[in-house]
């Protein structure tokens, strides 16, 4: 044998022997040891490094690997740089870390979109990231564009409330929190068995794509265990490979060996949802984008989460060649050597070839690279839930994906080389198209708006467009890229809150009742509408500044105690207080205290009502309700006075009837004569004492005559002032006009006057009683009607009266006076009113009082009145008269005043006797000149039916009524009831001579 041949027979035994060995020693090594962190409980997201640790793939690379659960406050690169754990499971917040000094290394992707979500119930009214800012949070930090999303929507993590995050969407569910941080995945499911309407918040929508799940571990631990490192890889993509071929199985594993509180339905719909975010078809397992992790650097940048410029390819990891074998090398390059040696001519000549050949290999490798990029884009775009556009520098879209065309509701040959402008709704097309030729003309490199589109015809919809430049090397524009995501449901919802407020508005605004709403902490106002201004006599404005706590007349009121007590408890509280507003009104105010909570926050609302006039209306119904009673208690009494007054007049009448006829018979010079004008006049007192007391109990109109009020006041002051320390003074001229009035009623006031007076004096005094004539204008300071007047003023020296009782002095049974009544200066009120007069008071306390009394007057002097009445002469009279009345007495003593003055009279007891002697009067041709018939008849017809039958008979009767109460209605209009005159008794000789004479014609 040839040296050569031994020798290379020996290099290949010892190659042989060296691999044997290899081979026997291998399987007696042992494993080494690893430890991997994930960042979540046990779910089929992790079902890789199940599959590679239960089918034996980390075994086979020489690995003992142990898989440790994670959770909402695990920090999974916390464990693996303090080296708790080897590997790690997390998310592209790795970049943030990598930015702070860990030197973690990406060893590969399995999730080429993030599966984050913000998950929220539609019951919470959330309509958008923003309306999250202070809800409460199932929060997690493990993920990066999670924290990208809220940031780039204006929320820092102390603008939510965290709350503690179980895992558990059930706590959505249950109220315990608004928002979670879920994965897309997994969550939704329990919230779609439990029938919860939820929304979905996606990063992807925002323009925010970043790598799901990533496993790494430290550039230390790559650097002194790049076996281990490569090892673990290769074996957990492999597991990878396997659980998504083989979902059921793993399902079973994970139920058997991790987790049971998932069911079997749950991890495959878990397992299916996560085949569209892994695309295991489009994109290589473990697969890193340089330019993808480029992307994730800049839009952290972009929200100042990484300083500008940051470079993020140290990140990933290169696979390089496989473990390292001295001897096997060695061996290798023996072989080698011998080899190169045997084909070096032959590589000499193909070496040629060979250069054409990898340059065929490297353009075809380069097409196949760029083809699955293509596919890798094209499925992207057609998956997209947001509509992707490119735009030429003229306008044109020239590129767009399907869900672009469903959107602007066209066909996509339709829509390829339209004008991008034309899908603009008109009320945007102005704005839209400054904005679009703003980035052409390169004064804006990218935009973010909202703009409203036009879909299909008569149709539209709102996008949120995120546009850029896409540029040449040289900045010349290629296109504009847009992706624009359907927000019209949020935008609706926006519409619809705001016509929610603008309805509140109009009812702060419209509402009659006062509305105050106060901080509960801080005790400002922050809402108050005009009704609360109107009854504070303020302004909305100055409500806005005000602090219920410094508020003095709510402190006055308790609103302030109550207030307290309703923060604090919450129960509702009613309260009714008198308040004097800070612009000094006097109100009586309801309010009603309630609680609520606005981002939780305690708020105070005030309903404030004005209840002023309705306690004053209140008031004032009780106050008629006491009046009201005491008028019945008066009326009672009044059928009792009248019918006093009825007899007791009648019996006057008697009296008075035959004193005067006894005047009439006696000689002037006669001793009798004084006597009996003293008793007349006593008797005259008596009746109208009578008439007082029946006029107060039951009103009525006056029964008015002619007279003069100076003989009156004078009687009056005379009578009331005897026996008492009030002296009397009496300033009236004889040139006072005649009144025509209710002489009984004047008299009763008068001594109301008077009395009132000598009350006010009660150590004497003087009174005096004024009178002039006036004549009133049209429209004068009074309110009187025009005409002549007589003016009596009643000036006594007493206490006076102050300004606030002299407003009330008037009122029925108001009284200063310990046993008063209040009701003579009321009676003597209502008298002069219905005389179509007035009554004033002027008082100074400590300098007495003046009573002012204007009564319509004749506007002729009174002195031919009195010497009328001095006379005392009876005119002489002539014909026949009927005298009917149910008393015997006042029937006798009127015929005899009748035939005394010259008439021929004829008595009956009762109407239907008179009516009678009437018509049998008129068959014989005679009748009679009048008829004198009492009012009131017991048992009988009186005067006022009798009156009715006669007038049928002869309607040119004169018809005389005559009764005891000088108050009935039928006295007071007696011609509207057929009668020529009254009257009254107690009546004298003179006045039935009157009476006649006015009634009877001359030579009649």
């Amino acid at each position: 044998m040839k040296p050569a041949q031994a020798a290379r027979r020996k290099g290949w035994g010892t190659l042989l022997a060296l691999a044997f060995s290899l081979a026997l020693a291998h399987p007696a090594l042992a494993l080494e040891h690893a430890t991997i962190q994930l960042k979540w409980l046990h779910h089929f997201q992790f079902a890789g490094y199940y599959a590679a640790l239960d089918k034996g793939f980390y075994r086979e690379a020489g690995l003992d690997v142990t898989i440790r659960e994670g959770g909402p406050d695990v920090e999974v690169e916390d464990a693996v740089t303090s080296g708790r754990a080897d590997f790690g499971v997390g998310t592209s917040a790795l970049l943030l870390h990598r930015a702070h000094g860990d030197d973690l290394v990406v060893l590969g992707q399995i999730f080429q979109h993030s599966p984050a979500i913000l998950l929220t119930p539609r019951k919470t009214g959330i309509q958008k990231v923003a309306d999250m800012k202070g809800r409460r949070f199932m929060y997690s930090n493990q993920h990066g564009d999670m924290l990208a999303l809220l940031k780039k929507n204006g929320i820092e993590e102390k603008d939510i409330v965290k709350v503690e995050h179980r895992g558990d969407a059930r706590d959505l569910v249950a109220g315990r929190a608004d928002v979670m941080m879920a994965y897309s995945f997994n969550e939704p499911y329990i919230l779609e068995q439990a029938g919860e309407p939820y929304l979905t918040f996606s990063p992807l929508t925002y323009g925010i794509d970043f790598y799901g799940d990533n496993f790494f571990t430290t550039r230390a631990n790559l650097t002194s265990r790049p076996a281990l490192v490569r090892g673990f890889r290769e074996a957990t993509l492999k597991g990878w490979r396997y659980a998504l071929s083989h979902k059921e199985e793993i399902a079973d594993l994970i139920l058997a060996k991790y987790s049971r509180e998932r069911s079997r339905d749950w991890l495959l719909f878990e397992a299916n949802q996560m085949e569209t975010l892994i695309q295991p078809t489009l994109v290589e397992l473990g697969y890193q984008s340089p330019t993808r992790w480029r992307h994730i650097a800049d839009t952290f940048s972009s929200i100042g989460m990484l300083p500008e410029g940051f470079d993020p390819s140290g990140i990933i990891y290169e696979p390089g060649p496989g473990a390292s074998h001295t001897l096997l090398w060695g061996a290798l390059l023996i072989c080698t050597a011998v080899i190169a040696v045997l084909f070096v001519i032959v590589m000499k000549f193909r070496q040629l070839n060979a250069v054409l050949k990898g340059e065929v290999r490297e353009r075809k490798a380069a097409e196949a690279a760029l083809k699955e990029s293509e596919e890798q884009l094209r499925v992207i775009f057609d998956t997209s839930q947001a509509g992707i556009i490119l735009v030429d520098p003229q306008g044109i879209i020239r590129f767009a994906n399907n869900r672009m065309a469903e959107m602007f509701g066209c066909r996509m040959e339709e829509l390829i080389g339209s004008g991008y402008t034309s899908h603009l709704h008109p009320d945007q097309l102005e704005t839209g198209s400054e904005l679009m030729r703003r980035i052409m003309t390169g004064e804006l490199k990218g935009i973010t708006t909202e703009r409203h589109y036009l879909c299909g015809k008569g149709g539209g919809f709102w996008g949120y467009l995120s546009g850029r430049r896409l540029e040449a090397p040289d900045g010349e524009l290629r296109a504009l890229v847009g992706i624009i995501s359907d927000i019209s449901d949020r935008i609706e919802a926006e519409e619809a809150r705001g016509k929610a407020l603008m309805l509140v508005e109009t009812l702060l605004a419209q509402s009659p009742l006062g509305i105050l709403v106060y901080d509960g902490e801080s005790g400002d106002c922050v809402r108050a509408n005009q009704a609360v201004a109107d009854i504070t006599g303020g302004t909305v404005e100055e409500l806005l500044r005000q602090n219920f706590r410094k508020v003095v007349p709510l402190r006055e009121a308790g609103i302030v105690e109550a207030a307290e007590r309703v923060l604090a408890d919450g129960q509702p509280c009613p309260l009714e207080s008198d308040v004097t507003t800070t612009h000094g009104r006097e109100v009586t105010l309801r309010f009603q205290l309630a609680r609520f909570d606005v981002e939780q926050r305690h708020h105070l609302l005030l309903l404030v009502q004005d209840m002023t006039e309705e306690k004053r209306l209140d008031r004032e119904n009780k106050r008629i309700e006491t009046q009201m009673l005491n008028m019945q208690k008066l009326e009672s009494l009044g059928v009792l006075a009248g019918g006093i007054a009825h007899d007791f007049n009648n019996i006057l009448t008697g009296i008075v009837g035959n004193i005067s006829f006894a005047q009439m018979v006696l000689e002037q010079a006669h001793k009798a004569k004084g006597p009996l004008d003293k008793a007349e006049k006593a008797c005259q007192r008596a009746a109208e004492l009578a008439g007082q007391l029946l006029t107060f109990a039951r009103g009525g109109q006056p029964i008015k005559k002619v007279f003069s009020v100076k003989q009156l006041a004078g009687e009056s002051l005379s009578l009331v002032l005897r026996g008492t320390n009030v002296k009397g003074r009496i300033e009236i001229p004889d040139t006072l006009d005649i009144v025509e009035a209710d002489e009984g009623q004047m008299n009763q006031a008068f001594n109301n006057l008077i009395i009132n007076a000598v009350h006010a004096m009660p150590g004497g005094g003087t009174l005096t009683v004024t009178g002039r004539n006036e004549l009133m204008e049209p429209e004068n300071r009074l309110g009187l009607a025009p005409g002549h007047y007589v003016r009596l003023d009643f000036r006594d020296e007493g206490c006076g009266i102050s300004e606030i009782d002299q407003k009330k002095i008037f009122d029925p049974y108001f009284t200063t006076k310990a046993s008063g009544t209040g009701l003579g200066l009321a009676s003597t009120h209502s008298i002069v009113t219905r005389h179509g007069g007035v009554i004033l008071v002027d008082s100074t306390p400590g300098r007495g009082a003046t009573f002012t009394i204007y009564l319509p007057s004749l506007g002729e002097s009174a002195a031919d009145l009195v010497r009328e009445q001095e006379t005392g002469e009876s005119p002489a009279g002539g014909g026949s008269v009927v005298v009917m009345d149910d008393e015997e007495l006042i029937r006798d003593l009127a015929c005899a005043m009748l035939v005394q003055l010259g008439y021929h009279a004829t008595a009956c007891c009762d109407g239907a006797e008179a009516v009678e002697l009437y018509r049998a009067a008129l068959e014989r041709g005679e009748g009679y000149d009048a008829v004198i018939m009492d009012l009131t008849i017991p048992g009988g017809m009186g005067g006022k039916e009798a009156a009715q039958r006669i007038l049928e008979l002869d309607p040119e009767a004169r018809l005389i009524v005559s009764s005891g109460y000088s108050n009935d209605p039928i006295m007071s209009d007696y011609k509207k009831h057929g009668f020529s005159a009254t009257l009254e008794k107690p009546y004298t000789v003179k006045e039935i001579a009157r009476v006649l004479t006015g009634v009877i014609p001359a030579g009649g």
